[in-house]
């Protein structure tokens, strides 16, 4: 299932403090995250792209990198950086870190995806604002939350029509620290 209508940024950006080494390239069953969320993007969408706060990183790897906005920070200054380079009306968004992305997931996305202003992965806690679908008249709300200095990404999300998928497994693991690791069984 490749979509032709879709890009996909994978946001690589994150200083990985509560990890204390660089979780991006941290290896996790002979593959780090960041090539994880890339082989898991690469069958369901015409292009990958990586999106951080400096490409140097990335300089190995054969992928365009869009660097975050200035307009703001942390996760919302790359999902404001992708939706300012998505040459389509949406784009497919997730953050490397989001260890349970599958094709499964992206393809009940894709299937559900009706043109809201975002479309994302359901969790208990609610919409998991960094790993769904995400249309470019979105980029009015995150515009304005950044002018008023309000990067947390809920609150973008609050301004914007949105809706959910719950996950095929129920399950959805971010890895921000070694006891992210322990507590999903990741680690050795």
């Amino acid at each position: 299932m490749i979509r032709s209508d879709f890009i996909a940024y994978v946001l690589a950006g994150g200083s990985s403090h509560r990890m204390r080494v660089d979780k991006l390239f941290l290896q996790i069953g002979g593959q780090s995250l960041l090539e994880r969320a890339i082989a898991t993007c690469e069958p369901c969408f015409r292009q990958v792209r990586l999106v951080a706060g400096q490409s140097d990183r990335f300089s190995s790897l054969d992928y365009t990198v869009v660097l975050d906005s200035p307009r703001a920070s942390g996760p919302m200054a790359g999902v404001i950086a992708a939706l300012e380079d998505c040459e389509a009306d949406s784009c497919f968004l997730t953050a490397a870190d989001l260890f349970d992305l599958s094709a499964e997931v992206i393809e009940s996305l894709v299937d559900q995806y009706r043109g809201q202003q975002y479309l994302g992965v359901k969790e208990s806690s609610g919409l998991q604002p960094l790993c769904g679908i995400y249309h470019r008249s979105s980029l009015g709300a995150f515009y304005r939350c950044a002018q008023n200095g309000k990067y947390r990404m809920a609150d973008a999300l609050n301004e914007l029509k949105s809706d959910g998928v719950a996950l095929p497994s129920g399950q959805w693991r971010n890895i921000n620290s070694p006891e992210d690791l322990a507590v999903g069984g990741l680690n050795g």
